[in-house]
């Protein structure tokens, strides 16, 4: 592999890069990138690029906390040599915790979607909830924490309001992975929905938890959205 093929390291960065020309297309984006445009429209990359780009020919760091969805990142880059082209660079901001010896017992071989159906039976005990499960029964066991994938449910649960109708979906993402102990683990997003407001009081909390377990936890005051790596 010459020199000339760089642009495989430039693919395969799990920071995403984009390239835009002076009609504001975009005429090279990377795998991150294609992740990244999911979440946040063409036009706001755009505009940042323009917003933060340097007064002249060259490239600018800025570091900023930025998140889109499950992304976050902590600084961009913005360069440009002529005035056809422009380009950004998001810096990937990655949790570096790494688990003890301990923790990392409680990760026991698993099936989700029995997990999942169990926390909805103990619920439906109490018979506060109308849950509608849409499941991707082809997920393989992975290794998780059975007990605080309980109590993370349990909250998850009791911040929707009594009666709610909840969308639950489980579903794997295709093509995207997340890094657990610098290996890389796909993942299963797990999505709770409904119309009526939900107690966000409790959210810390169940961030908490989450962090303990490596899930990314995202939350409205409608949704919440889990990425549990496939350990």
């Amino acid at each position: 592999m010459g020199y000339k093929d760089y642009k495989f390291f430039l693919e395969n960065d799990n920071n995403p890069f984009i390239l835009f020309n002076a009609d504001r297309r975009i005429v090279y984006l990377n795998t991150a990138a294609e992740f990244l445009l999911g979440r946040v429209s063409k036009q706001e990359l755009y505009d940042m690029c323009i917003t933060h780009a340097p007064k002249e020919y060259g490239s600018k760091m800025t570091y900023m906390n930025l998140r889109y969805d499950d992304l976050a990142f902590y600084g961009i880059t913005v360069g440009y040599q002529d005035d056809e082209y422009i380009g950004i660079r998001l810096y990937q901001l990655v949790k570096n915790r790494q688990p003890t010896a301990k923790e990392l017992n409680k990760f026991i071989l698993s099936d989700i979607n029995v997990l999942l159906e169990t926390s909805i039976s103990l619920v439906s005990l109490e018979g506060k909830y109308d849950v509608k499960l849409m499941a991707d029964r082809d997920i393989p066991e992975f290794k998780i924490s059975q007990n605080d994938f309980f109590k993370i449910m349990r909250k998850c649960f009791q911040s929707f309001e009594p009666g709610s109708k909840l969308d639950i979906a489980l579903k794997m993402r295709v093509g995207e992975t997340t890094y657990v102990k610098n290996r890389r683990y796909r993942l299963v997003k797990l999505e709770f929905k409904s119309k009526i407001p939900r107690d966000t009081t409790q959210d810390r909390e169940i961030e908490r938890l989450c962090e303990e377990n490596f899930i990314d936890y995202l939350a409205d005051n409608t949704k919440i959205r889990l990425l549990i790596p496939m350990l």
